[in-house]
């Protein structure tokens, strides 16, 4: 059969002609819908914006990802990030804080202005194992850094919580291994303990 096939030169790598094909249809995930608010994201993003310690770079893009989001007048009451973004758009010690914190503000109020009718909340909740890991996370994290839960501050759950979020919200091998090299190290050296 091979004698009857009639082979040709191919042409040079210059004139092939390339199809590139676009994927112009990708899936959403739920994050990344306007009106899906992950409540520990919103109070993630708070505890940046209420640290004294952040730079105003970290300031200003955690305003313009709470800008993205359609908070509903029930997220922004529970989590009182609308407290802390007024305080930024009239105390911010930066004039671009103060600005970009005017732009969420608004965006919110006409968003809850234009809202008017309530609309149902669904609430999404971890399941149980997922929590008992991080609640166990936490505890090991408050026992490295030499202090209770109750006493912390809240850095071991803001240490959690922001390594759960780089995570994918997933509890996964890599959590694991990265929560265990952190306790380990935050146990084992007194420099990156203070």
């Amino acid at each position: 059969m091979d004698k009857f096939v009639i082979r040709s030169k191919l042409p040079a790598r210059g004139e092939r002609k390339t199809v590139v094909k676009e994927n112009k249809k990708k899936q959403a995930t739920i994050e990344s819908l306007a009106s899906v608010v992950v409540v520990e994201e919103i109070q993630r993003l708070k505890c940046e914006l209420e640290n004294d310690h952040s730079p105003p770079e970290t300031i200003i893009s955690s305003l313009k990802l709470l800008g993205a989001k359609n908070l509903s007048k029930d997220v922004l009451l529970t989590t009182k990030i609308g407290h802390t973004v007024n305080r930024l758009r009239r105390h911010g010690s930066n004039e671009m804080i103060r600005e970009q914190a005017k732009l969420v503000f608004r965006r919110w109020r006409g968003f809850i202005r234009d809202s008017g009718k309530e609309k149902p909340l669904i609430e999404v909740h971890c399941d149980k194992k997922t929590e008992v890991l991080r609640g166990k996370a936490r505890q090991f994290l408050a026992d490295a850094l030499h202090v209770t839960l109750q006493t912390s501050g809240g850095l071991p759950e803001l240490i959690e919580r922001t390594m759960f979020q780089r995570h994918g919200w997933l509890i996964s091998n890599d959590y694991k291994r990265r929560m265990r090299s952190l306790v380990f190290t935050l146990k084992h050296k007194d420099a990156i303990r203070k």
